[in-house]
């Protein structure tokens, strides 16, 4: 018998199957929930995993990082010994890992992130037509050179790489491909979750400029004491990394789709506001970001999360306006929409004249069970115009014009 790792979108785990009757503690990690004769208080042997753990078999290595005890199946009686399954969940694996305890706190972290290349402009390969006199197409040549990274921030070294790949190359169907990833790199052991909080505020952003669900495709995490020399010199070894903390999926982004504002309109500066922005108005981005994880729900439960953050959003501009927290809290929803829409001004195509009063009419529709109901068609159209005036809000408070703005919607 021998433990089997799996992954998928429910998590990283292994099995393991153990006689009951082991008398091999580390036995007793897998058998959760099991009393044994010798140890009824469970207090005698330990029944929690170690933090991490180094997993092996003919594919390679994998180190399973925040590894916890989960569910056993057990089987009694019978001719054959009493055995059972057991399972050990872990957050991360890193695949390819030479030792766990060196990925507790990763050094570096990468992420491809849906429409990442897209916003950034930015990509590994470079494309030259020659053009022939009459307008027929001469010659293309494709260049798979190395490009410099592109510093994004401060804060962990905050850049986006990129590498090029290249498929069929004995083939009529030659294809080129670069990715680019979102990378945090220090040279102190940092935290999983200090790496991933600039990675999901990054792809938070890319979320409100696009106003579609963009998602993680894949992640990688290095460690200094993980390295590898090649040609003489020596390079970061980088490993995939499986974990169902981050929502991993395909691809949506195409050519065709395209972003309220891209990164040439904020530049690092933009990056730096929207990551202060998203720690002070917390309580009202990321329920405008959740909106987008609604998909199928009632245009009810769209307008109550919008109504959420757009109050949260207005109690805070109040209060950086110069009210007091108790002021600003007992403003009403009309006031703070209000105060919202004068900040944003002709930045956004509807009408503002009664928007404050008929937003709030709908989100008190929802709210509250005593006041009138407003038809679905009606809140929907101040559902999408609620939406509107917050992305106009953030793309103003990262430095765009209100003119580019208007003229982008």
């Amino acid at each position: 018998m021998t433990a089997l790792y799996e992954y998928d979108n429910l998590g990283v785990r292994v099995r393991v199957p153990y006689h009951v009757g082991s008398d091999d503690p580390r036995g007793r990690w897998w058998s959760q929930g099991i009393l044994f004769a010798d140890d009824p208080g469970r207090t005698k042997y330990s029944y929690t995993p170690p933090n991490e753990l180094d997993y092996y078999d003919s594919k390679g290595t994998v180190g399973l990082i925040g590894c916890r005890s989960g569910p056993s199946t057990q089987r009694f009686g019978g001719i054959g010994p009493d055995a059972g399954v057991g399972m050990i969940r872990a957050s991360f694996a890193v695949e390819g890992a030479g030792l766990a305890k060196h990925y507790l706190k990763p050094n570096g972290l990468r992420s491809e992130i849906d429409g990442l290349a897209y916003w950034l402009g930015y990509s590994a390969l470079r494309s030259t037509v020659t053009v022939r006199r009459g307008g027929s197409t001469g010659e293309m040549t494709t260049t798979a050179a190395p490009v410099d990274d592109m510093a994004l921030g401060r804060a962990l070294n905050l850049r986006a790489t990129a590498r090029a790949t290249a498929f069929g190359q004995q083939t009529p169907e030659l294809t080129y491909r670069s990715r680019v990833f979102l990378q945090t790199f220090a040279k102190a052991p940092t935290e999983w979750s200090d790496h991933f909080s600039l990675h999901f505020g990054l792809r938070d952003l890319l979320r409100i400029a696009a106003w579609k669900s963009l998602d993680f495709q894949s992640h990688e995490a290095a460690s200094t004491k993980e390295t590898f020399k090649q040609g003489g010199v020596e390079k970061q070894c980088w490993y995939p990394v499986r974990t169902a903390a981050t929502s991993i999926s395909e691809a949506t982004w195409t050519v065709s789709d395209r972003f309220l504002f891209n990164y040439s309109d904020i530049d690092r500066v933009g990056i730096g506001r929207w990551l202060r922005l998203t720690r002070q108005y917390s309580r009202g981005i990321d329920p405008l970001i959740r909106l987008l994880d609604l998909e199928g729900a009632t245009v009810d439960a769209h307008m109550m999360q919008l109504g959420i953050a757009m109050e949260a959003i207005g109690y805070q501009a109040l209060i950086d306006s110069g009210q007091t927290p108790a002021s600003a809290n007992s403003t009403p929803v009309k006031s703070r929409v209000d105060f919202v829409v004068a900040e944003v001004g002709n930045a956004i195509t509807f009408s503002t004249t009664s928007f404050a009063q008929d937003f709030a009419d709908s989100y008190n529709s929802v709210k509250h069970a005593n006041r009138t109901p407003v038809a679905p068609a009606t809140k929907l159209e101040h559902y999408r115009q609620g939406v509107q005036l917050l992305r106009a809000w953030i793309g103003l408070r990262l430095g765009l014009k209100k003119a580019v703005l208007r003229d982008r919607w």
